[in-house]
């Protein structure tokens, strides 16, 4: 990111000093290669004294800090500093607080993960249970020997989230509302930031940013399984909506979502589970891909619907069908293309199961950046 030296113009030294020394941790969080004086100056379009004050400020700080030279054969003389952004000065954690399961996830400021954690329920609609096993999840994953100081903590929710980060309703796990979930979770981290969203959302957070979505301007991205939802880019934004509801059409029976888990459910065969469906389905399983196949079309009306109101240029499919995606996918889309005036192509998501907690370590780290590095 070059800066302009018309900077100088601003009121006051010590405020062009902090745009620079920015402008400087903005580059190094770039790439991890260590960098020295001269390229840093070259790039951000800053002298040299001023390159060195920045460094100065951000190692004492500790967003920044001082990196092994690199020996160059044959060549005499003193070795030029270099440095590289400190990822871990802080982590943050992203987690994906869902019915039937929780996956938890731990990295550094670069968004390297450090821990990972998995855990599959038969149900957590009740709020004990949730907190029981969120309070689980998260000592495990915060008491990792790299784990360092946490900065920010986001939550992935099947819930209505408004636009200040409050849980408006949810259909799915409304004992959570009643038992006090979300601030029992923020008791959990008295000293960082913790915040909710809607686990669709952050799906396509993540898809935005490591999958299919990264040069879609308008998208939709379905969660399917014993949890449905939709989220959507227009225009290459997220759509929110007023008061966060933007896709939650779950709960409209013309789209056949309401008692398309229940049905799903229902076809799983005595003395099995849904993930194991999945994944026989996965490799060829007839009965299961049967199963698979039913389910794309209980939900096909109601993903009609959202094609044809939003017009994406593509649909990603992630949840907990993944394992089965090319056969839920190929249904879908047969189910789907007659109803529609154009064919859009649906596919399986690259970012894959952990797409709600990647969206969650995305929020979290887009915090850290704009509130303790003043990134923006």
């Amino acid at each position: 990111m070059a800066v302009n030296e018309t900077l100088s113009t601003m009121s006051t030294p010590g405020a062009l000093r902090l745009v620079n020394s920015r402008a400087i941790l903005d580059e190094l969080f770039r790439s991890d290669a260590s960098v020295t004086v001269t390229e840093l100056g070259r790039t951000v379009g800053l002298s040299r004294p001023t390159v060195e004050a920045s460094l100065a400020d951000l190692v004492a700080e500790g967003w920044a800090r001082e990196a092994d030279a690199i020996v160059t054969p044959n060549k005499a003389g003193r070795r030029a500093k270099r440095f590289r952004a400190d990822a871990g000065a802080g982590s943050v954690l992203g987690v994906d607080l869902g019915l039937h399961g929780i996956v938890g996830l731990l990295a550094d400021l670069r968004g390297n993960e450090i821990a990972r954690v998995e855990e599959v329920y038969p149900d957590l609609a009740s709020a004990d249970q949730a907190w029981a096993s969120v309070q689980d999840v998260v000592q495990r994953l915060t008491s990792t020997p790299a784990a360092g100081r946490l900065l920010a903590a986001t939550f992935g929710v099947p819930a209505v989230v408004d636009r200040d980060g409050a849980i408006d309703y949810t259909i799915a796990v409304p004992q959570w509302v009643e038992g006090r979930m979300p601030g029992r979770i923020q008791d959990l981290f008295p000293t960082a930031p913790t915040f909710f969203d809607n686990d669709a959302k952050l799906a396509a957070t993540a898809e935005t940013m490591w999958g299919r979505f990264t040069d879609a301007r308008d998208a939709l991205y379905l969660v399917m399984g014993r949890q449905i939802g939709a989220a959507y880019l227009v225009d290459g934004t997220l759509a929110r909506g007023a008061r966060g509801a933007a896709g939650e059409v779950g709960g409209l029976a013309s789209t056949g979502w309401p008692g398309a888990p229940a049905r799903l459910e229902a076809r799983i065969p005595s003395g099995a589970d849904l993930e194991s469906v999945m994944e026989s389905a996965g490799h060829g399983d007839p009965a299961a891909a049967e199963i698979v196949r039913a389910l794309a079309a209980d939900v096909a009306t109601g993903v009609a619907q959202l094609v044809a109101t939003i017009d994406p240029e593509v649909v990603v499919v992630g949840g907990e069908v993944l394992p089965a995606a090319a056969v839920f996918c190929a249904a879908l889309a047969e189910a789907v293309g007659p109803q529609l005036r154009h064919p859009v192509d649906i596919v399986p998501s690259t970012v894959g199961r952990d797409a709600v907690a990647r969206g969650a370590l995305a929020r979290s780290l887009t915090h850290v950046r704009a509130s303790h590095m003043g990134l923006g």
